[in-house]
């Protein structure tokens, strides 16, 4: 009996840890759009897809966020694999990309 509470008792802590970590990672949802006009707009699907455009650049590709950090990875008009990096926070209904503001739609 004392093996099988043990067991339970290990799952248990296992399944919490995943979870814990599972939420970690940081995703967006629907389109927001710069409040000033040199900005842009960007719209984040599921599977941390992204398409539209910020600072001049056409993003159509995927994202992630760590910490302060956003990264944009698509491939140019020639084909090859970029990787761009901006400062990130979340406001409420806002996100700040290099401290830009874009507000949700």
């Amino acid at each position: 009996m004392k093996k099988f509470v043990k067991a339970v008792a290990v799952v248990m802590i296992l399944v919490m840890a995943v979870s814990m970590f599972a939420g970690c990672s940081k995703t967006l949802k629907g389109t927001y759009k710069a409040t000033d006009s040199a900005g842009g707009t960007l719209t984040f699907d599921k599977d941390n897809k992204v398409t539209g455009e910020v600072f001049g650049l056409s993003v159509d590709g995927e994202y992630e966020i760590e910490d302060d950090q956003i990264t944009f990875k698509y491939s140019s008009i020639i084909g090859v694999d970029m990787s761009k990096d901006f400062s990130f926070e979340k406001k409420g209904g806002s996100i700040f990309i290099d401290g830009k503001e874009f507000v949700k739609e």
